[in-house]
């Protein structure tokens, strides 16, 4: 398990699965980021670091949501 995904493990979904987190994060992240997609965001991580903050900042936005209530942002 890379380092990123251990420090993200310890978020708590409320109740949500990893897989509807990264859904949850993937919409905005694809709309803000017209020329970049949220897979190859996520393969970036492996060796760039940069990309690999990037992804815990989407991600723990999503988990803000989360704790807010709410499962999608509005548009």
């Amino acid at each position: 398990m890379s380092s990123h995904s251990q420090r993200l493990s310890g978020l708590d979904n409320h109740g949500f699965t990893d897989v509807e987190v990264e859904a949850l994060a993937r919409e905005p992240f694809e709309r803000a980021s017209r020329d970049d997609t949220f897979d190859d965001l996520r393969r970036r991580t492996a060796f760039n670091r940069q990309d690999a903050g990037r992804l815990r900042h989407w991600i723990r936005a999503a988990h803000a949501l989360l704790k807010e209530g709410r499962t999608v942002r509005p548009r």
